[in-house]
């Protein structure tokens, strides 16, 4: 169908058009307009990517000198494809308008997912660093290890660009066409990158720092940049800046210098020919810095030559390894040992001999080092670049960060000691984004209370819009669940952790909706360590096995694949009519990046407040920090985490206005005022307060049976919620 917006033309690929998806584009469109940044929440379910495509396709043809390039940002690689077929869809809408806009739109993502080389995918794991040994430009072209893909890439790729036809190339387009051409996807999507329209990939391109300088001098300033399901740019943004070392890295760190010590020492003509030419290249590069630049991205005296170089980092990682040390030590009085990071630089550059310089560029002389050694397997010297990336950092921020030394619970070794460079500001990695494009939008299902974003990442949207949902029947039931048959709360608390009757309750509640939800039911826990106390609660309790009778039972693992057969092995149950039950945790795999259309997800149920652990200290120190420079409250931060965590867990039972289901929170804590002014609108609308608000088990299940009652009358979609060619 055709409508116009303003002044923007507009061809959409289906016969109708949502009254969410018109107000969505709306808002979008303003954005565009304005040339600044948006944050836009619409409900799950009702088309939210290809409205916002089909709207930014036709701002691209329009007004081609406004905006010229959209960079969409997605999580997952199964989100990437998605995204690039409905990008397809809407351009294949549109010659069939008799448009031909001669788009491009490339996806791209890491080596292992489009390497079509056997040798270097049967390597597995390896596969990044058994490429660059064939792809190195210092590869002699015709020794063994060399790859016939790369090669032919090299000797045609400007001819490969150029006479590749306008279109779209997903993640299997580029393999494929690599396969029959014989020539390397992953080459040519880097490349095409540069001149296409639509590029789709993951977040870390722009926001990884050790990533997104590979892309960043082919950035244009008039972009659109989309980053999808957004509800946790934040955390992204905070890990990508955090950086981890113990014991062992640090050991690794030592290794790996070893290994370019012996390749500087070694006396070969060659080997001393490159450093020699090295060197020389660093001083011209001195040279050639006008007067005030000097101190921009050139290398250190000290750091210069490269066995100086080598003893900068041994004296950095003995600073290191002292310290870790002797907070290890203060560790078995105290649960935690914090760092500013300007009086620990100051005491590492004391106790090393280091000057700020020469940390500000370790990281740039180390990859320089490799290149010049031809080290390609520079997964192997992970540690050693974590080292200098720790320092780096540590150095040029002296806001946002603190040093933290505690017990590693994230290997589950409590006794291996942690020494983290940990970021609380996550507008740090956002604020080059949004200075370098002329917008930026971050939608999501599940974006509320949306005000909180433009705070913690530190910018001001032109808009900020929450969409509300239409629905011709109550297709969403949610239901607040906070008591127990017998009266007693149900709630995941801490201070109850151990209270077998609680646990019960929970098994006993699960049980009653295994009986009485049909197809599937998929089941969200705060954590796997809870998870697993329950379950053995419930499998000694029999409840388990009583479960098992109703639907067969899966539980998700913190193994990826083992995780995704148990999600294929749930459809096929599903799809058979025995019914499956799925358990899951907030924050995991499932909540994150799985949808449950249809009859594979009749019910979600979030069993127990899935907020964050405040006594620890990562969670503590980011939540001083938030009320400090944002005025954000510690129990604001905590509930409002909480509560996107659960929305973004009740968002996967609805994928269409035509679907239908169950949304159940069971928590005391659910029913708090405090909460419920958290949940986006399009939740919230639904819950009948007096009858699903604060209600026992036994009410809940009553209210199931009555919904599955009333969802399986005929039902047809009110003309009056969606708009046709006529009615628009």
């Amino acid at each position: 169908m055709k409508f116009v917006i303003d002044d923007i033309e507009v061809i959409f690929p289906y016969k109708f058009l949502y009254k969410e998806q018109l107000e969505y584009m709306q808002a979008l469109k303003q954005t565009l307009d304005e040339k600044g940044h948006g944050i836009l929440e619409m409900p799950t379910g009702t088309g939210k990517t290809v409205s916002l495509l089909a709207l930014i396709i036709a701002y691209l043809a329009q007004r081609p000198n406004t905006i010229k390039k959209l960079i969409y940002c997605t999580r997952t690689v199964v989100e990437m494809e998605k995204t690039l077929e409905e990008v397809r869809l809407v351009l294949k809408a549109r010659k069939a308008e008799g448009l031909n806009d001669n788009f491009t739109a490339v996806g791209l993502s890491s080596r292992k997912n489009l390497c079509i080389n056997q040798d270097v995918v049967n390597q597995k794991d390896r596969v990044d660093s058994e490429c660059r040994k064939r792809t190195a430009e210092w590869v002699k072209r015709g020794q063994s290890e060399t790859c016939i893909y790369f090669e032919n890439f090299e000797k045609q790729s400007k001819d490969i660009i150029a006479n590749l036809p306008n279109d779209v190339y997903s993640l299997n387009d580029l393999r494929k066409n690599g396969a029959f051409s014989i020539q390397c996807p992953y080459f040519t999507a880097r490349e095409m990158v540069k001149k296409a329209n639509i590029v789709v990939y993951n977040y870390l391109y722009l926001i990884d720092p050790a990533v997104s300088s590979l892309l960043s001098k082919d950035q244009i300033k008039e972009s659109v940049v989309v980053f999808d399901e957004a509800h946790n740019i934040d955390d992204v943004c905070i890990e990508a800046f955090t950086v981890r070392l113990n014991k062992p890295i640090l050991a690794e760190a030592i290794n790996n210098l070893k290994i370019v010590e012996s390749q500087i020492q070694n006396e070969t003509n060659e080997i001393q020919d490159r450093l020699n030419e090295e060197y020389k290249k660093l001083i011209k590069n001195l040279e050639n810095k006008p007067e005030g630049q000097l101190n921009q991205l050139v290398i250190p005296g000290q750091i210069r030559k490269a066995r100086n170089f080598i003893d900068f980092m041994k004296r950095v990682i003995n600073s290191l390894r002292k310290k870790l040390k002797d907070n290890s030590e203060a560790l078995k009085t105290s649960h935690a040992i914090l760092h500013h990071t300007k009086s620990f630089t100051e005491e590492i550059q004391k106790e090393g001999n280091l000057d700020i310089d020469s940390l500000k560029q370790c990281g740039e002389r180390l990859s320089l080092l490799l290149n010049t050694l031809q080290i390609a397997e520079t997964d192997k010297f992970r540690p050693l670049s974590s080292v200098a990336q720790f320092v780096m950092f540590l150095v040029q921020y002296q806001e946002g960060f603190k040093v933290i030394f505690q017990s590693n619970n994230y290997e589950g070794t409590l006794n291996e000691k942690l020494m983290t460079l940990a970021c609380f500001d996550s507008s740090l990695a956002m604020k080059n984004i949004f200075t370098s494009f002329q917008s930026v939008i971050l939608t999501s299902g599940t974006m509320s209370p949306i005000e909180i974003y433009p705070r913690i990442l530190d910018f001001k949207p032109v808009v900020a819009k929450s969409i509300d949902i239409e629905l011709t029947r109550n297709s969403i039931q949610p239901i607040i669940v906070t008591m127990s048959e017998d009266g007693t709360e149900l709630t995941s608390e801490f201070t109850l952790r151990n209270n077998e009757d609680v646990s019960r309750n929970y098994g006993n509640f699960l049980l009653e909706l295994s009986e009485n939800v049909p197809d599937g039911l998929i089941v969200f826990m705060p954590s796997y360590s809870r998870m697993e106390e329950w379950a053995r609660q419930w499998q000694k309790d029999k409840y388990l096995e009583q479960i098992s009778k109703n639907k067969i039972l899966f539980i998700e693992s913190k193994d990826v694949n083992e995780t995704s057969q148990k999600l294929q092995q749930f459809r096929q149950c599903c799809d058979v009519g025995r019914g499956a039950a799925l358990f899951s945790i907030a924050r995991g795999k499932i909540a994150e990046g799985i949808d449950f259309e249809g009859h594979y997800g009749r019910c979600v149920a979030v069993i127990g407040f899935p907020a964050l652990n405040s006594k620890d200290t990562l969670i503590l120190e980011r939540c001083k920090f938030l009320e400090e420079k944002f005025k954000i409250t510690k129990n604001d931060f905590i509930e409002f985490d909480a509560m996107r965590q659960t929305c973004q867990c009740l968002g996967r039972v609805l994928r269409g206005k035509q679907d239908y289901g169950i949304m159940i929170m069971a928590d005391k804590r659910f029913a708090q005022k405090s909460k419920l002014q958290k949940m986006p609108r399009w939740i919230y609308k639904q819950l009948d307060q007096s009858r699903c608000l604060n209600i026992t088990s036994e009410t809940a299940i009553t209210v199931v049976r009555d919904f599955f009652r009333q969802m399986a009358q005929p039902f047809k979609i009110a003309d009056n919620s969606y708009f046709t060619q006529d009615t628009l």
